[in-house]
């Protein structure tokens, strides 16, 4: 019988020991601030730290070493911690009035920090994987970020500053990375990444500008950047290290890029205000380069097949110009300075080349090559 209550009290003893293992630290300074913390597993830690009024935490950690740790400060704020696996850790920071942060973790070594100052910003972390990394600044009013990222080692950076900006990342796979950077008024930023070594670069200053950047494959890269009113920027890149950069200011800028295949490469400038530019690369190894800088100029190019080169330089008001290339190794330029000017090339074969010079007012060229090593030079003025 002694033996029996012997190992009883023994039990019990393990039983605590094992249960004191998760750390928690609650400390509310203020008025009807609450928390809750759940622990269930081993070496969790938890810090919570609030001042304030009616500020919120709720702290959920399933699993081992599990690390969370919020602060908040000001009125209305609230934060939810999620956790579930091994190893993840998750950091929150809120000062102002009713910013809200969700973060969920499920896996190991995953590592969130979230960090809020205004009114009212709005931060959700979603990270499903192994060795995920995401971080989330917003400062000012009615911001809003949501990242969700699914697999291992992607890392996204979100940075917002001003008012009622949007940003949206996923990431499936391995190893992509996303940077979205945006400062002004009602900017919204939507990146797309599923595969691996996928790199997404965003920088917005101004207001009501649009990005979204779509990433299916290895080793894709993609870079915008826009200055201004309302610019807008797409790109979608499917395949293997696919490259593409937008740059555009002013204003009502549109860019679209659409690449499929093996190192293709496109660089698309606007400055100005309603510049349109639309680039489609199929293939290998295809570039393609757009320098628009005046009012309402447009410009198409589309290229199929093997190391075709499109440069295209508008200078001027409403210059039209379309750049058509199928085959191998066909080279196009176009450079238009002035108003009204409009140019077409189509060019089907192989070493085909061809050279289209307009300045001044109201000229049109159409050229159309068709078969080997072609060449054609059309200069036009007035």
């Amino acid at each position: 019988m002694k033996k029996v209550f012997f190992c009883a009290v023994a039990l019990m003893l393990g039983t605590a020991a094992f249960a004191q293992f998760n750390q928690s630290f609650v400390n509310q300074t203020g008025i009807l601030n609450g928390s809750i913390v759940g622990q269930s597993g081993l070496l969790n830690v938890n810090l919570t730290d609030q001042i304030g009024i009616l500020n919120g935490s709720d702290v959920s950690q399933t699993g081992a070493f599990n690390y969370s740790e919020t602060d908040q400060i000001g009125i209305l704020n609230a934060s939810e911690v999620d956790q579930l696996g091994l190893a993840n850790e998750s950091r929150v920071r809120q000062v102002g009035l009713a910013n809200a942060s969700e973060v969920d973790q499920t896996g190991a070594f995953n590592d969130s920090y979230v960090g809020q100052l205004g009114i009212g910003n709005d931060s959700k972390v979603d990270q499903n994987g192994l060795a995920n990394g995401s971080i989330v600044a917003q400062v000012g009013v009615g911001n809003e970020s949501d990242v969700d990222q699914d697999g291992i080692a992607n890392t996204s950076t979100t940075t917002q500053i001003g008012v009622s900006n949007y940003s949206e990342t996923d990431q499936i796979g391995l190893a992509n990375n996303s940077d979205v950077f945006q400062l002004g008024f009602d900017n919204e930023s939507k990146v797309r990444q599923v595969g691996a070594g996928n790199g997404s670069s965003v920088n917005q200053i101004g207001a009501l500008n649009t990005s979204y950047v779509g990433q299916l494959g290895l080793g894709n890269q993609s870079t915008v950047d826009q200055l201004g009113i309302a610019n807008n920027s797409v790109v979608a890149q499917i395949g293997i290290a696919n490259t593409s950069d937008v740059d555009q200011a002013g204003l009502g800028n549109d860019s679209s890029v659409f690449q499929i295949g093996l190192g293709n490469s496109s660089d698309v400038d606007q400055a100005g205000i309603g510049n349109g530019s639309a680039v489609n690369q199929l293939g290998i190894a295809n570039t393609s380069s757009v320098n628009q800088l005046g009012i309402a100029n447009t410009s198409l190019v589309n290229q199929a097949g093997l190391g075709n080169n499109s440069i295209v330089a508008q200078t001027g008001i409403l210059n039209d110009s379309e750049v058509n290339q199928l085959g191998l190794a066909n080279g196009s330029i176009v450079s238009q300075t002035g108003l009204l000017n409009t140019s077409l090339v189509n060019q089907a074969g192989a070493l085909n080349g061809s050279l289209v010079l307009q300045s001044g007012l109201g000229h049109n060229s159409v050229v159309n090559q068709l078969g080997i090593a072609n060449g054609s030079i059309v200069v036009q003025s007035n």
